[in-house]
């Protein structure tokens, strides 16, 4: 479903604001020296990426969702994997 005009301001503008967040996450996370939290902003990088990938298509990423791509998900495992030490699938609970 096409979203309207109006709309398509909004979500460019959160997804500018979704930007802006992730600079200051950078900005604040960099002086800690811990690459496992940075992981953080790696996959906030590619969520924004997919959200532009559906506004430049005409569809609501908050409402209609995202639509990684294989390289995303790729990006995104990685990034986990970085974070936790673990592949997605292997985090198991520790208590």
């Amino acid at each position: 479903m096409a979203v309207d005009l109006g709309r398509l301001k909004e979500l460019d503008a959160m997804q500018r604001r979704m930007g802006a967040i992730v600079s200051v996450f950078e900005v604040r996370s960099d002086p800690l020296g811990n690459k496992s939290f940075s992981a953080f902003r790696e996959m906030m990088d590619v969520y924004i990426e997919m959200c532009g990938r559906e506004l430049k298509q005409g569809r609501d990423f908050v409402t209609g969702g995202i639509k990684p791509t294989a390289a995303d998900i790729e990006r995104i495992e990685a990034a986990f994997t970085k974070a936790f030490g673990v592949a997605p699938g292997e985090l198991k609970a520790g208590d």
